[in-house]
């Protein structure tokens, strides 16, 4: 389905790229109403969250926890990479500013480099996300969405709400056409969605308590041609729990059709937990590495891709 003509028109004014490396982000002109979103406009109260699952004597997390079961229906991200190999532990990381913006974090091994797939409107809120200490990123438990403080202003939390409410959507397979900024692994992706994956998604999403997460994934990362490859997917979990501890009703598994339903959205979706378990494994086992790193965006934010929306034009809600 194409959108109206009246629609395509962006907002009156571009968005500009400051000094400061930070974009704007403008979306087509209706979009939001398109797809039956509201956004958050002066709707600030309980906006962002944190949460942290309970974890038992062996640090292994509880996603069905009472107290994680009545917060996050959303996406959280609790797994902790490990390197293919011995000598692959603790890699140094570092920003390549020779390359662009989906290749600039390398990683340093023994003998080889590789450089992550990971885009800069990405990295600086996953680094910031990490180190809270927090799993969840994005929950719609109630009226309204909230955000990891880490996302509630960016590209990358707009991407969650679109994720966590790929069912609800007028035209999920293009969600990411409502930016209308060019956006390197964005907006202007060449990608289509198949329409017969978002089919099959949504009809599985029917269920009312959902998560994106990915408990249980064993992440391994190796170099791999100069490219970082973490293997690993995040997946959906369809909860029942009656006002107690949860259990598991459904699982939908499938890499392929997620990341088919959407390959822009969900492939962002996908970056994200893949290297929030590598960076939560440079956190726990190599903690110079993770604040060399640290150090390094947050010095090196003036020449990150940035983009940011206004709180107030986040995405808030799903018109009933």
């Amino acid at each position: 389905m194409r959108w109206p003509l009246a629609l395509v028109a962006v907002a009156a004014i571009a968005a500009m790229r400051s000094d400061a490396g930070e974009t704007e982000v403008a979306f087509v002109r209706g979009a939001f109403e398109s797809q039956g979103i509201e956004a958050v406009r002066r709707n600030r109260r309980y906006l962002t969250f944190e949460h942290r699952a309970r974890r038992d004597a062996a640090g292994t997390p509880d996603l069905l926890s009472v107290e994680t079961v009545r917060v996050v229906g959303g996406v959280i991200f609790v797994a902790t990479a490990r390197p293919g190999e011995a000598a692959f532990a603790c890699p140094n990381p570092k920003l390549d500013f020779e390359r662009p913006s989906g290749e600039r974090l390398r990683l340093d091994f023994a003998g080889a480099a590789a450089n992550a797939a990971l885009y800069d409107w990405e990295l600086l809120p996953l680094v910031d996300f990490v180190a809270s200490g927090s799993d969840a990123l994005f929950t719609y438990m109630g009226v309204h969405a909230q955000y990891h403080t880490a996302f509630v202003d960016n590209l990358a939390g707009f991407n969650l709400f679109l994720v966590d409410t790929f069912r609800s959507l007028a035209q999920p397979a293009r969600a990411h056409r409502m930016v209308a900024t060019p956006v390197p692994g964005y907006a202007g992706e060449a990608q289509e969605a198949d329409r017969k994956a978002t089919r099959r998604l949504r009809r599985w999403m029917r269920s009312s308590h959902l998560m994106f997460t990915d408990h249980g994934v064993d992440f391994v990362f190796r170099p791999a041609q100069g490219r970082l490859a973490i293997d690993g997917s995040p997946y959906w979990i369809a909860l029942k729990s009656g006002g107690g501890a949860g259990r598991i009703d459904r699982r939908f598994d499938d890499p392929g059709a997620i990341l088919a339903a959407n390959p822009v959205v969900f492939g962002s979706a996908f970056r994200l937990a893949q290297h929030s378990a590598l960076f939560r494994y440079l956190k726990a086992d190599c903690p110079e590495r993770w604040r060399a790193l640290q150090n390094r965006v947050a010095a090196a934010r003036d020449e990150l891709d940035i983009y940011t929306i206004p709180v107030r034009r986040m995405p808030y809600a799903i018109r009933s």
